[in-house]
């Protein structure tokens, strides 16, 4: 049978002979994987669907060393990692990476990814390579879904139910392939039917959902060898999401109804294997603040309409030691507000921006001795403009229209040129221990929001801070110098893998306080006194995490991973915003044939380091029990369990803070973690 490759590592170096050695850390089938060889790093993953039932795949990043998720709503997940989130993190769907349509992030890159239809959610631990994405400052994660493949006939079928929030998920996937031609269909179902609650019964509103996901892919073989695969394949996927709420955000989500379609194919020629895709998205996107959240009689109702359109190429070509590529990323993006309840109000948020990258990189690596050196460079070139922009309130506030009329007559386009250098090696000292160096220099752009954002608001790609903002057009290239020092030791009983790590970054981006008067001014006018401005400052990141696996018996494993992480300030005495705070997760795992059972202790500390720039809360230390147990037969799986066995009370740092009123949480509260959550998963395979 011809496999397919499920990466575009994989598919890159195919040709290559490589050996891969997993450690698996518990029953959510948690991996560390080793390559050695031609390998890429080292990689975590995590596979959905044995994992605890998640409304959204960014859930799965919990589970893995130095990874968090910002959550602004069940189906809103940011992913984080070690202190970095957003843009910042090459976030990559069955390969590629396309934009949403929210300014506000509302339509994350992880809430594309399919649960029936995803194999793994992997996540480079370290120092991303070059050849994992465009910009990797903030490391590198992807979402493996599955391909359609030749000569098998396969399918599956799988639900679950959260009782908490009356939350339920039902998808299925069949793939139907001969010798020449394979076809995979699949469509997840998922609905939140109630609010959910915390641990004090506290209800959190408005957490309902109703999202919908149809897709599949057909693949024609192009080799008559069982040892080449050549193909090409289209794919195509639609998404529907309505009446979802995000109560860390102004708004709710109405819709969003997006189509992407991706041509893909792999050849070998002359003993070069050559991969290409071509990717489309055109999203539209629909929210307002009065549909699933209560609009208080002296608030103004507001609808914002936005739209995207995106393009992502890449062809690559691997032989040997050797990988070449070149990336094309390509977006345009528009967002108005207006009030159903007044026709004149008219605002364009955004209009017309551009946001284009274009993209070459080169990456070597080899065994020398016991070392394998791995080194990468890739040259990037940004691209950003936008159109004139109008208010309707321009005529009747002088502060807007001089902010509207600075910004027409401004020199709206951008050309920047980024350089990222990287250095990863490994020294190999018995087959138990090995040390793990890894040195780059990266380069990141602003998002189109940090850019263009021209009067005061809360359209910032999910920052959740209820604070409002304005761009600056001229910010320079965030530039990442990092390094990274580490171990991996492993028996047959017991494996450790300790990772420090530094992040200098020079001209990071993030907001401060303005001091421009007539943002002042127009923010005064919306109630805030204080907006901020995104500006170019010093930072740095540092900190540890670690993934541990002790086998105490034959049926008996415990695992564990932990990480610390601190952002601050160069330039002034203070802490960067929404770092996650400390936390160890410890499970002791039961196997025994089919049968399979699951305690696990999540302790987080308190998080007191803040950003007083951004007014941000401090937030206290809790512990979580969970527990679960499963039978996993050859062709069905059952499992059930209880999250928040104990029914804690406790806020969650990286989930904002409440923007809706009227409820049990007040206005300005911190958002609260889900209370006491039992849970049933099943699926059965053919």
């Amino acid at each position: 049978m011809m496999k397919l490759p499920t990466s575009l590592v994989s598919l890159s170096l195919a040709s290559t002979l490589i050996s891969v050695t997993p450690s698996y850390a518990d029953d959510n089938d948690i991996e560390i994987i080793e390559i050695t060889g031609q390998h890429q790093g080292i990689s975590s993953a995590v596979s959905p669907e044995s994992s605890v039932p998640k409304t959204d795949i960014s859930g799965l990043l919990e589970n893995l060393p130095g990874a968090a998720v910002n959550s602004n709503g069940p189906v809103t997940g940011i992913a984080q990692y070690r202190g970095l989130f957003g843009d910042r993190v090459n976030t990559q769907v069955n390969g590629v990476s396309l934009p949403g349509a929210g300014p506000n992030a509302m339509d994350t890159p992880l809430s594309y990814a399919s649960l029936i239809n995803s194999e793994s959610l992997e996540m480079t631990r370290g120092i991303a390579p070059v050849s994992s994405g465009v910009d990797t400052l903030g490391g590198s994660i992807k979402v493996v879904e599955s391909q359609a493949n030749f000569d098998e006939t396969s399918g599956k079928v799988a639900g679950q139910y959260q009782d908490n929030g009356q939350r339920s998920h039902l998808g299925a996937k069949a793939n139907v392939g001969g010798q020449d031609h394979a076809l995979l269909v699949y469509t997840d179902i998922l609905k939140g039917q109630d609010n959910i609650t915390t641990g004090g019964n506290k209800e959190i509103k408005p957490t309902t959902y109703d999202k919908t996901m149809v897709g599949g892919q057909y693949r024609v073989n192009l080799s008559h060898s069982d040892s080449i695969d050549e193909s090409i394949a289209i794919g195509y996927q639609h998404l529907e999401t309505t009446a979802a709420g995000t109560p860390a955000l102004p708004m709710d989500i109405d819709f969003i109804r997006t189509d992407r379609i991706k041509v893909e194919g792999e050849h070998e020629i002359n003993h070069w294997d050559l991969n290409w895709h071509l990717a489309y998205s055109d999203a539209k996107h629909g929210m307002d603040n009065f549909s699933e959240r209560m609009k208080m009689p002296t608030m103004n109702a507001r609808y914002n309409s936005a739209d995207s359109t995106g393009f992502d190429g890449e062809i690559s070509f691997g032989k040997e030691a050797w990988l070449f590529g070149l990336n094309t990323q390509l977006s345009e993006h528009n967002s108005v507000i207006s009030d159903p309840t007044n026709a004149m109000f008219n605002v364009d948020n955004f209009n017309g921006v551009k946001d284009n990258t274009y993209s070459a990189f080169a990456q070597w690596q080899q065994d020398i001795g016991q070392w394998n050196w791995q080194l990468g460079a890739r040259v990037k070139h940004y691209q950003t403009d936008a159109d004139e922009v109008e208010h309707s309130m321009a005529g009747s506030m002088p502060a807007i229209k001089t902010l509207m009329d600075r910004y027409n007559d401004a020199d709206r386009s951008q050309s920047q040129t980024g350089l990222d250098l990287v250095i990863n090696g490994r020294y190999q000292v018995n087959e138990q221990l090995s040390w793990i160096l890894g040195l780059a220099r990266k380069q990141d752009s602003a998002s189109y929001q940090q850019r263009y954002l021209w009067v005061p608001m809360q359209s910032t790609g999910g920052l959740a801070d209820g604070r409002t903002y304005v761009g600056q057009m001229d910010l320079e290239l965030e530039t990442a110098y990092q390094l990274e020092l580490g171990t991996e030791f492993t028996t047959d009983k017991f494996s450790i893998s300790p990772r420090i790590f530094f992040n200098r970054i020079d001209n990071y981006i993030q907001g401060v306080q303005s001091s421009d008067p007539a943002v002042i001014m127009a923010a005064q006018m919306m109630g805030d006194d204080n907006p901020m401005q995104f500006a170019n400052v010093d930072a740095q990141l540092y900190g540890m995490d670690v993934a541990a696996l002790y086998q105490l018996a034959d049926n008996w494993k415990i695992d564990m991973n932990a990480s610390y992480i601190k952002g601050e300030r160069r330039d002034i005495d203070d802490n960067l915003y929404r770092i996650a705070p400390p936390k160890v997760n410890l499970g002791l795992n039961y196997q025994n044939g089919h049968w399979q059972g699951r305690i696990e202790g999540v302790a987080v500390a308190a998080q007191n380091e803040v950003s007083e720039t951004q007014l941000e809360a401090t937030t206290a230390g809790y512990a979580l029990m969970n527990i679960s147990a499963g039978y996993n037969a050859d062709s069905w799986m059952l499992k059930a369990g209880v999250n928040n066995l104990f029914d804690t009370e406790y806020e969650d740092h990286l989930a904002g803070y409440n923007r809706v009123m009227g409820g049990d949480l007040a206005s300005g509260e911190r958002m609260q973690g889900i209370g006491m959550n039992a849970w049933v998963t099943g699926e059965y395979r053919f």
